[in-house]
């Protein structure tokens, strides 16, 4: 597992009472018991590792001593410490579920002792409850329904038809698939299209779960950078030429992570590009609902149709995370093919959930409503907060989304990250949403919290950012492992 992989996936570890080298040595061994890092792998060098986890070298030595005094691990002169072969613990670090996925690491953090400014899951909108249960007769008709229907239940893929169409992309319901939230939207095209080995080309940076994704399925992610404009047609069409991907993934509306939108002559422009190379594109358009300013584009699809041209989305940034339904709208060809992947994944989607979603989908622009009356003054506070405890940072005021992305005037925003997390905040660098581990200066910073859970983070974000600059981090905490 390369380095920076590897410290993300130590999770929160810095949090709570106790010398850090306690928690460090703590931390690596839940890695190891998980199957995180092998028997026989040789861990981080000290002085690399202290490096990345911003922490003294006399920190990682301790944590390592203790570790080899326990027997996890051995060290071996003049080669590094191993996880050892053949301890008490490594039979169940084999069979267990290797967690090696940075996004596996992010998500299932413990985040009660800090403040999350890492993911881009929101809290519910606030819609009526009601929209969230099912009557009696639905309830009685889904009861006495046997099949799994591996495309979605007729009802959503209806609404999901109509919606599309209202916004100027007609749309059947034969080129409507259900799928279990945008996540499972990605890794399903990515199984229709995608052989090991593969090129996919993906924008710089972007979306990690769709890195995840595209590299779960085998393929050689390549990028694309982003302007202010998104992604432009011109440097697209060279890239094209250079890879030769067999798959381009975009998110032309508010793009996670920068907020840039792209303009309705590029949308044009990518529609034509992937018509004449025979490449599909993946327009995720997971955000495309979080409007705070001006209302974007429509959809690549609605620029000039054809079978190429696949979006997705779902109701989780919209209305809330918790319920899974997402959706990918393409040609009915594809829709079928899509289909039959997801009936080998799971053989369809839980149907009341997408009962609940079909109601859903009729109250999308309460929803809206409801999510920029929410976002829109936590986004003008994250600006105030940004500008008065971070001055030097610079960023710009996305039009919509959820997040802030904010460039770092010097060091490494990974390290910043670990010197934040003992301040008891928690944000992403912007090298986990690089394929190619750019944006070291970067952080992508949400405005989804509360606003005193908001004014908290950053004023404890500001604290860590002064330490860092300092460098009192580092040599400051060593202390033995009782």
């Amino acid at each position: 597992m390369d380095l920076p992989s590897f410290v993300t996936s130590l999770g929160s570890w810095p949090s709570g009472k106790g010398a850090l080298n306690r928690k460090l040595a703590q931390a690596i061994q839940r890695a190891i018991a998980a199957g995180v890092v092998a028997p026989g792998v040789r861990l981080p060098a000290e002085r690399a590792f202290a490096k990345a986890l911003a922490v003294s070298r006399a920190t990682v030595v301790n944590a390592y001593a203790a570790l080899v005094d326990a027997g996890w691990v051995e060290s071996r002169r003049g080669s590094g410490t191993y996880v050892r072969r053949g301890s008490r613990v490594m039979h169940a670090a084999r069979e267990g579920v290797a967690a090696t996925s940075p996004l596996f690491g992010l998500i299932s953090h413990d985040r009660d002792l800090v403040i999350d400014l890492a993911l881009g899951t929101p809290y519910s909108s606030g819609l009526r409850r009601e929209l969230f249960t099912l009557g009696y007769e639905e309830e009685s008709a889904l009861l006495e329904d046997r099949m799994y229907y591996p495309l979605g239940l007729s009802v959503l893929r209806q609404a999901l038809a109509k919606r599309f169409t209202s916004i100027g992309l007609a749309t059947s319901e034969e080129q409507v698939l259900v799928t279990n939230g945008a996540q499972q939207a990605i890794s399903l095209i990515a199984a229709l299209y995608l052989q090991r080995g593969d090129a996919v080309l993906v924008e710089d940076p972007t979306y990690f779960g769709a890195i995840e994704a595209f590299r779960a399925a085998g393929a050689r992610v390549s990028s694309v950078p982003v302007g202010a404009d998104g992604v432009a047609p011109g440097v697209l069409r060279d890239r094209i030429a250079a890879t030769a991907p067999r798959l381009i993934y975009l998110t032309p509306t508010y793009q996670n992570p920068t907020g840039t939108v792209m303009p309705a002559a590029s949308r044009k422009a990518i529609s034509k590009l992937s018509a004449e190379f025979g490449v599909p594109v993946i327009d995720d358009a997971a955000l495309a609902d979080i409007v705070l300013s001006d209302s974007p584009p429509g959809p690549i699809a609605a620029y000039g149709e054809h079978e190429g041209l696949l979006t997705i989305g779902s109701i989780s940034k919209l209305i809330w995370p918790g319920l899974r339904v997402g959706w990918v709208r393409a040609a009915a060809p594809v829709v079928e093919r899509l289909g039959r992947i997801k009936t080998a994944f799971d053989l369809g989607s839980p149907l009341a959930t997408q009962a609940i979603g079909a109601k859903l989908i009729q109250a999308l622009p309460e929803a809206q409503r409801l999510r920029g009356e929410q976002l829109r003054p936590r986004r003008a506070l994250m600006a105030q907060l940004l500008k008065r405890h971070l001055p030097e940072w610079r960023f710009r005021v996305p039009d919509g989304g959820f997040f802030f992305w904010a460039r770092l005037p010097a060091g490494d925003a990974r390290e910043l990250a670990q010197v934040a997390l003992r301040h008891g905040i928690l944000i992403l660098p912007g090298s986990m949403m690089s394929a190619a581990g750019l944006y070291t200066r970067f952080v992508r910073v949400p405005f989804l919290a509360d606003p005193e859970v908001l004014r908290d983070g950053v004023s404890r974000l500001a604290g860590a950012w002064r330490e860092y600059q300092t460098g009192a981090a580092v040599g400051r905490h060593v202390s033995a492992i009782a």
